[in-house]
């Protein structure tokens, strides 16, 4: 007979019972979980008993009869009807083996007949328990809790599943990231020993885990402990709540799935706290200054450094004008450079194995600004689709891993770097970067009015829209019905200067005597 295991929710006892492997292809579940209808003690118990004779005999049932009678046992409704006859005070006879009340009394197998003799041997239990005071019903309705798999285990198989299904090293890197945390700090539990006291251990650890401390040589053979307790001695900042964020997705995936395999009942994040809301919150970094947008493209300043490669050159400029974040613009393609209702533009998309994109809101077509259609840009492009290279930037590397495959850190990290190093020659302070240009973009936009939901249809930024694929095409990806109030939008931003003018050819020759291309 199946054993039932008491569950305790917010909304009352339930029983779980476990159905036997050869069946679970039939029954369509490894367990099956059902309330105990408000019902508390030993009235709850002997409901469950009820319920583990009732599926005792499906499951006989169902092996006897094979497959093709299988479909005349309904397991749901069979358990429906016994929690109508006991709400109707009709509860069937039911046989318990081994049945222990309290802590000193054993009936052996004990047999009900009908609703009063269920009653009267009710009211027997009952009269044991107060004879032997408090505590002693959680002898029977609390059984013990059979141990599941080791973390490290299911920490091992996840991380096999998320690469498996071939998603970014990107979060492959981070969710190791978390789950190392996790369990340095709890140690290596069965993971349906994890309850609510163990992540908020992880919650403390994470306030003082110092940034970047995976890859700064000073933590690099520390234990986890050891770094969180060098965190505290250096008093390291809380950290942000986008990154608290992260660590609760990855954690949330991690114990969803052990949910979903029937390895713990109930994730230990809930009961937590939620996410913490950064809707209202401006993401980290500043715009630019008129006087600074000023000095990053004065001609003594820019054409010195930007003449030397295409990616100096348009990166900063397609950066300030379309407010795409600095990968999106390093991984375009030539034919990503199209033309929608007479309107030139560039998709954002992942249409190639190196692009990516960060959401499905940041799959989008932007429109090309005037002042950079003064400036030359279709100019550029042509003078692309002469090398016969299919990328814009071709000197810019995806990033690779030690075996050659892609690290997913995507083109735009030169980029970034380079852009940096020269705000740093100009005299900006650190962590002002290529990111201000999206800053810049949206703060001016609000500025001069705009809806900020045509904002996110230019920038990329979380929207109701959904895109069902990344391989839609283009004109869908381009909302033709947007783009009206989206060319109006861009043409409401406005910088104190011009962009330096690109004349035709500029890039050519080093195009054609560069080694160090990327197709």
């Amino acid at each position: 007979m199946p054993k039932p295991y008491l569950l305790t929710r917010p909304s009352g006892l339930y029983a779980r019972y476990f159905v036997p492997e050869d069946l679970q292809p039939v029954v369509g579940s490894r367990f099956i979980v059902k309330t105990l209808a408000g019902l508390r003690g030993d009235s709850a118990r002997l409901l469950a008993e009820t319920y583990a004779v009732a599926l005792a005999s499906a499951f006989r049932v169902m092996r006897a009869t094979g497959e093709a009678g299988v479909a005349d046992i309904d397991v749901k409704k069979m358990l429906e009807e016994v929690t109508r006859a006991q709400e109707r005070g009709e509860l069937r006879h039911w046989t318990g083996r081994d049945v222990q009340v309290g802590r000193l009394v054993n009936f052996g197998e004990v047999t009900t007949k009908g609703a009063k003799d269920t009653q009267d041997f009710i009211k027997t239990v009952q009269a044991i328990l107060d004879a032997e005071g408090p505590g002693a019903s959680e002898s029977i309705v609390q059984p013990k809790q059979p141990d599941s798999p080791l973390l490290s285990t299911e920490i091992a198989n996840h991380i096999s599943d998320l690469e498996r299904r071939r998603l970014s090293s990107d979060t492959i890197t981070e969710s190791k990231h978390s789950l190392r945390i996790l369990i340095g700090v709890i140690g290596d539990m069965p993971v349906n020993h994890i309850k609510a006291t163990h992540i908020r251990s992880f919650w403390e650890a994470v306030r003082w885990w110092p940034a970047n401390a995976t890859v700064k040589p000073a933590f690099r053979d520390l234990s986890v402990q050891a770094i969180i307790e060098k965190g505290k001695g250096l008093g390291v900042p809380m950290p942000s709540p986008h990154t608290l964020n992260k660590h609760r997705q990855r954690l949330n995936v991690f114990f969803k799935a052990l949910e979903d395999s029937g390895a713990i009942d109930r994730s230990p994040l809930k009961g937590t706290g939620r996410e913490i809301d950064t809707d209202r919150e401006l993401e980290t970094g500043r715009p630019f200054t008129d006087e600074e947008l000023k000095a990053i493209f004065a001609t003594k300043n820019f054409v010195p450094w930007a003449s030397k490669y295409p990616h100096r050159w348009w990166g900063p400029m397609l950066g300030l004008y379309t407010g795409a974040r600095v990968n999106e613009v390093a991984q375009l393609y030539i034919e990503d450079v199209k033309q929608i209702e007479d309107v030139w533009g560039i998709f954002i998309w992942k249409n190639d194995r190196n692009q990516k994109v960060k959401t499905k809101s940041s799959i989008r077509f932007v429109p090309l600004a005037q002042p950079l259609l003064d400036a030359g840009f279709l100019n550029f492009v042509e003078d692309m689709e002469k090398t016969g290279h299919p990328r814009l930037f071709p000197h810019l590397p995806a990033g690779t891993k030690k075996d050659g495959t892609p690290n997913g850190l995507g083109y735009g990290r030169q980029l970034s770097r380079q852009f940096a190093a020269y705000l740093k020659g100009l005299g900006f302070e650190k962590g002002v970067g290529f990111h201000a240009f999206r800053h810049t973009l949206s703060t001016r936009l609000v500025e001069a009015g705009v809806d900020v939901e045509v904002i996110a249809k230019i920038t990329g930024h979380a929207k109701k829209e959904k895109v069902t694929t990344l391989e839609r095409h283009y004109i869908h990806v381009a909302d033709v019905k947007s783009l009206p109030e989206r060319i109006r939008a861009i043409a409401c931003f406005k910088v104190p200067m011009l962009l330096e003018r690109y004349k035709a050819g500029l890039f050519l020759q080093c195009l054609s005597e560069s080694d160090d291309l990327h197709p």
